[in-house]
């Protein structure tokens, strides 16, 4: 249907006659269109190199309505970084095919903007390309919206990778959503932890206590934070403050869960009244001799992950070979290092603020120094 018969006022049956609607000229769509500011069209015949401008695209280049414009002054304004990109709109146009391409220009006071460009090509009598005809879209506030968001994101994420174990997010009803971390810190499948799986990690102490505290913030939409232990991928079971809050919608009803699982040094409020008391409510500690062998396999990846030493540097503290850090990392390899060279490497981990224990159970562990 024309467009200007959808702008006509449709009759209504007992009324009068009306006079013939006023008509409407595209270029009164152009300018309301263009009155936005965001958005801008062109013309051009492609065997030429002037362009016929909308003052739309003249306001979005940062240009004076009477500046001649070029294709080659169009390309000059595409951002240093983006040219090797977009720089090859116009011979495509010339070869006849469309373009849609999102880049930035450089406008003549040295500002920069985000622009969207669409362009199709008209064909000559002689079946070639001869007219291109283009709209150019200012999406900057869309750039710099994402450009905030992400911004936002690498924040949480540095946040959470300072201070946090694991960050996970759970379903409205407490159920887990998104734990990668929780998955890669226990071991457990995406399967293993779905509804109460979670809490076969959690050691056997402190699952009930665990369970109370989860399920009342549940049933309530209240925070929640609690500390127990967990049995992590490396067979050691290690302490952790694991603290959430609902995210509510409008109405009040939750629409997700969010929280943290920090790692907790030393000793906590559920810990026994004396420092060398072995209790199973207390987190691992130096409660027993050291290990017949001064390292495991799981410390020496354990502390490497915990202090972000790479094998290289490793070796360069403890003055060993980067072949000793290999085998000391290998549970199963048969040729061991001596033990005054497991010792070096000990004293290296020790200087980097990492204590080796054993856990309640008797276990080699490690904890913060």
């Amino acid at each position: 249907m024309p467009t200007r018969s959808l702008m006509r006022a449709r009759p209504v049956a007992g009324d009068a006659p009306s006079p013939a609607p006023r008509g409407l000229s595209s270029r009164h769509f152009l300018k309301l269109i263009e009155d936005t500011g965001e958005v801008g069209f062109w013309s051009a015949m492609l065997r030429h190199e002037r362009l016929d401008a909308s003052v739309g695209l003249f306001r979005i280049l940062g240009l004076d309505p009477a500046t001649e414009l070029g294709f080659g002054a169009w390309l000059d304004m595409i951002h240093p970084d983006d040219r090797a990109a977009h720089g090859d709109q116009v011979a495509l146009l010339r070869s006849g095919q469309p373009v849609t391409r999102e880049f930035r220009i450089v406008r003549p006071d040295r500002t920069q903007r985000w622009v969207r460009h669409r362009a199709e090509v008209l064909l000559g009598p002689d079946g070639t390309p001869a007219q291109g005809l283009g709209v150019v879209f200012d999406v900057t506030d869309r750039h710099d919206a994402m450009h905030a968001v992400r911004q936002r994101h690498d924040r949480l994420n540095a946040l959470i990778a300072a201070t946090a174990a694991v960050f996970w997010i759970n379903g409205p009803d407490g159920e887990p959503r998104e734990m990668p971390q929780w998955q890669a810190l226990t071991g457990q499948g995406h399967a293993e932890m779905a509804g109460q799986g979670w809490l076969d990690a959690v050691h056997p102490d402190d699952r009930a206590r665990t369970t109370a505290a989860w399920m009342t913030a549940v049933e309530h939409a209240t925070p929640y934070n609690t500390e127990y232990r967990v049995l992590c991928a490396d067979g050691v079971y290690r302490w952790f403050n694991a603290r959430g809050a609902p995210v509510l919608n409008r109405d009040g009803s939750v629409r997700e869960w969010v929280g943290v699982c920090l790692a907790v040094p030393g000793r906590n409020r559920f810990a026994a009244t004396r420092p060398d008391a072995a209790s199973p409510a207390g987190p691992p500690g130096p409660v027993g001799p050291a290990a017949p062998y001064p390292l495991t396999a799981a410390q020496v990846r354990a502390a490497r992950g915990m202090t972000g030493l790479s094998k290289d540097e490793l070796a360069k503290r403890a003055k060993v070979s980067v072949s000793t850090i290999v085998r000391l990392e290998d549970q199963g390899c048969a040729v061991r290092p001596r033990s005054d060279t497991v010792m070096a490497v000990r004293r290296a981990f020790e200087e980097a603020g990492v204590a080796f224990v054993l856990d309640v159970e008797g276990r080699p562990a490690l904890r913060e120094a």
